[in-house]
C-alpha cells in the first residue's frame, strides 16, 4: 500500500545523526515531512520562519549550520550581528517539524546562486539547512516514497563557531560559471515562483481503489467535506487508476483552483467541488 499526502513534490533508509548519539534512544513524536529532488538530486523542503512563508531549503550536512539568504531575512526583518548571524523565533520544517530559537548565517552562499541562476531546483531557493539543524534528528530517507521522517534525539550538536564565512559545504557549484552558463542557456537568474495548490487528504491504493486514508482537519478537502473512507473515482471529470494519476493531475494545480472529485461513498457517487489552498 502506498500513501501520498497532497499538501503543495529507492535508497535503504539512511540515518544522519552524529555517531555519539547512535545508541541512545529516539524521542517518541516522529514526523513525516514532504520533500522533493531537484535537477542535481539535492533534497528540497520547504519551512516557515517566524510565521512566514514559505521558504525554499536544500538540505546539505556539508553545510555548518542554518543558511538564510539576504532577501529573506530583510523580509522578515531579521538583522545579522556584526558576525553575520540573525536569531529566529521559530523555524517551522513543512510537516510539523518545530526549531525554536534557531540561529543561522544570514548570507547568500555562492552555491545556491549558482542553483538559482540555472533554474536547478524549479523554484528560488532560500536557504540551506545544515549540520546544526539536522543532527538533531535521525533522518530516514526513502526515495521511493514523498515524504522524509524525522525523529528527535536525545543529542544536541555543539553549535557552530560565531566567526567566519563558511559557505554551504556539499553544494559543488561555482557561482561565476553558472551565472555564465544561465546567460548562454537563456535561463532565468531568478526563476519565477510557482506554489503549489494544497488540499490536505491522503490517499492509498488499496484492492485496485483509490481510497481516502485520512483527510486533515481544517484543510481545503475537509471544508469541502471529503471523509475518511471515500473512495476517488475521477479528479476534474477524468478517469484515475491509482495515486500516481491522482499526482500528476494534483502537482499542476496552483492555489484557488476549483477541483471537482467523484467519490464513491456507501453505495453512491457523489460530487465534491474543493478550492484549493496554499501549501505550507
Amino acid at each position: 500500500m502506498r500513501t501520498l499526502w497532497f499538501s503543495g513534490v529507492g535508497l535503504a533508509a539512511l540515518c544522519l545523526a552524529a555517531p555519539a548519539a547512535a545508541d541512545e534512544p529516539a524521542k517518541a513524536g516522529a514526523v513525516e515531512v514532504p520533500y522533493r529532488l531537484t535537477v542535481p538530486k539535492h533534497i528540497l523542503i520547504r519551512a516557515k520562519i517566524n510565521g512566514k512563508g514559505p521558504f525554499n531549503f536544500i538540505l546539505d550536512t556539508g553545510a555548518p549550520a542554518l543558511f538564510v539568504s539576504t532577501k529573506v531575512a530583510k523580509k522578515l526583518g531579521v538583522a545579522p550581528d556584526k558576525a553575520g548571524w540573525g536569531a529566529f523565533d521559530t523555524f517551522e520544517i513543512e510537516g510539523g517539524v518545530m526549531i525554536r530559537k534557531a540561529r543561522g548565517r544570514i548570507a547568500d552562499p555562492p552555491q545556491l546562486e549558482g542553483m538559482n541562476a540555472l533554474g536547478l531546483a524549479g523554484c528560488e531557493l532560500h536557504g540551506v539547512i545544515g549540520y546544526d539543524i539536522l543532527a538533531r534528528y535521525r533522518i530516514d530517507i526513502d526515495f521511493t516514497s514523498d515524504k522524509l521522517v524525522f525523529t528527535p534525539l536525545n543529542w544536541t550538536p555543539k553549535p557552530p563557531k560565531a566567526g567566519g564565512g563558511g559557505g554551504a559545504g556539499g553544494l559543488d557549484f561555482s557561482a561565476n560559471l553558472v551565472k555564465v552558463l544561465a546567460g548562454f542557456m537563456g535561463r532565468k537568474t531568478t526563476p519565477d515562483t510557482a506554489p503549489r495548490g494544497y488540499l490536505g487528504v491522503e490517499l492509498a491504493d488499496k484492492d485496485e481503489v483509490i481510497t481516502v486514508v485520512a483527510v486533515l482537519d481544517g484543510s481545503p478537502a475537509a471544508q469541502a467535506g471529503l471523509r475518511a473512507g471515500d473512495r476517488l473515482v475521477k479528479f476534474q471529470g477524468r478517469t484515475i487508476l491509482n495515486v500516481d494519476d491522482v499526482r500528476r493531475f494534483a502537482d499542476k494545480l496552483p492555489p484557488g483552483e476549483s477541483v471537482k472529485l467523484t467519490v464513491q461513498r456507501g453505495g453512491e457517487k457523489k460530487d465534491i467541488t474543493v478550492k484549493t489552498g496554499e501549501g505550507l
